[in-house]
């Protein structure tokens, strides 16, 4: 007997039941199974999904593509920077460059004392960085030149007024670098410097860091810089990396934006890991259901059995009667479980349906067509194999070929 033949029967007898019996009510528990579980499992890929753009957005737009620091951890001289630098920027994919200097400083406002994580950065990192977005600077505006910028915890921290309208005035308070501090003298540097504006980017940089340009802090950091910062493209940044560690080997620390926030990736797709396993064992437990359905479809059918195997069917055939059965059953649990999946994460991302808490942003998510093929995939694959192994064991080899078949030993 032919595949269209054995396809026909095996719908007729998915579709052909018309009274509610323990087989129908088992087959509709494994369609659920598979219909919540595979939706589930795109919902929340594109929760993930969307949750881990929000973090490479969050932490890539202060932190470049690429960081170049000395390979001892210390400080850098000025003119060693520069000359890494200059390389950099002539490779292949680097939009945009910065010497900088990282460093731990003390900050006044009248009575409001605060530690702070200073960067001194050119110029061109406010471009790099995007500060001029509304999106980045929310409060303050953008100079000429000569920049500051506070983060906007670190600024509530200080309880500085509104900078949309004048600057504000801090007291910055620099380690004296390399230096005998006797009693009696000022073991930092002290200047006062004013603030035009506050940032927005992540919680780190929000409630910690402190922006001035760089040639406010060279006099007090014996021309020495911290490294260079680098912005390029996406796809390029690898190679960047591995070109400026071949140039001067063991010279320099060259670290991706990935890689300095390497801890933070690795947690969010570990979380992503174990719940698609849960998923995936309870798409398991629905397969439970579909052997049973194929089972009890089976015995329920068994006086048919020799009615078909006189029509022309083996017990091959018989199997792949079954098998085509039990397909039948996952392949409308997946796609409609994926259909629907597909759908609430579209009007999600349409309409927004989920909010943040504690914030009037809708849950991030990105559905991918990619991973949702895999996803499908996947599921038909373990399905099948439950259907086939099921059917296999049921409908065994007769030992009479010639009138009868035998379907249990």
């Amino acid at each position: 007997m032919n595949l269209k033949t054995l396809f026909y029967i095996a719908f007729r007898l998915l579709i052909s039941r018309q009274k509610m019996t323990a087989v129908n009510v088992i087959s509709w528990i494994a369609v659920v199974g598979m219909v919540i579980s595979s939706a589930a499992m795109v919902i929340l890929l594109s929760a993930f999904n969307g949750i881990e753009g929000m973090i490479e957005e969050l932490y890539s737009s202060f932190d470049q593509e690429v960081v170049v620091r000395s390979q001892s951890g210390r400080k850098m001289d000025l003119e060693k920077a520069k000359e890494y630098q200059t390389y950099g920027v002539g490779l292949n994919g680097v939009l945009n460059s910065s010497l900088f200097v990282q460093d731990r400083v003390i900050l006044r406002n009248k009575k409001k004392w605060s530690n702070a994580e200073l960067w001194a950065i050119e110029s061109s990192f406010v471009h790099m960085s995007e500060i001029r977005s509304d999106k980045h600077l929310i409060n303050g505006s953008l100079k000429p030149q000569n920049n500051a910028f506070i983060g906007v915890g670190l600024a509530n921290r200080l309880m500085l007024r509104s900078m949309n309208q004048e600057e504000q005035p801090v007291v910055l308070y620099f380690p004296k670098q390399n230096k005998k501090v006797r009693f009696g003298t000022a073991p930092f540097h002290q200047r006062v410097i004013s603030l035009n504006g506050a940032i927005d980017f992540n919680k780190e940089v929000n409630d910690n860091v402190l922006l001035v340009p760089l040639d406010w802090v060279k006099p007090m950091n014996h021309q020495q810089v911290s490294g260079v910062l680098f912005s390029t493209t996406p796809q390029n940044k690898n190679e960047v990396k591995q070109a400026l560690i071949r140039k001067f080997p063991g010279q320099v620390a060259v670290l991706t934006n990935l890689e300095k926030n390497e801890l933070i990736f690795k947690t969010s797709r570990s979380e992503k890991l174990i719940v698609l396993i849960i998923l995936l064992f309870v798409f398991i437990l629905s397969l439970f259901n579909l052997a049973a359905t194929i089972t009890m479809t089976y015995l329920e059918k068994k006086s048919s059995s020799i009615t078909l195997y006189s029509l022309g069917l083996s017990h091959i055939n018989l199997r792949n009667l079954y098998f085509f059965l039990g397909a039948y059953i996952v392949l409308f649990g997946v796609f409609l479980g994926l259909l629907l999946g597909a759908v609430l994460v579209g009007i999600h991302e349409r309409f927004g349906i989920i909010r943040l808490p504690g914030s009037a942003d809708f849950f991030p998510s990105n559905f991918s067509w990619y991973q949702t093929a895999e996803v499908m995939l996947v599921l038909l694959f373990l399905g099948a194999m439950v259907a086939f192994i099921t059917s296999t064991y049921l409908i065994k080899p007769s030992r009479k070929e010639s009138r009868s078949l035998s379907l249990e030993e």
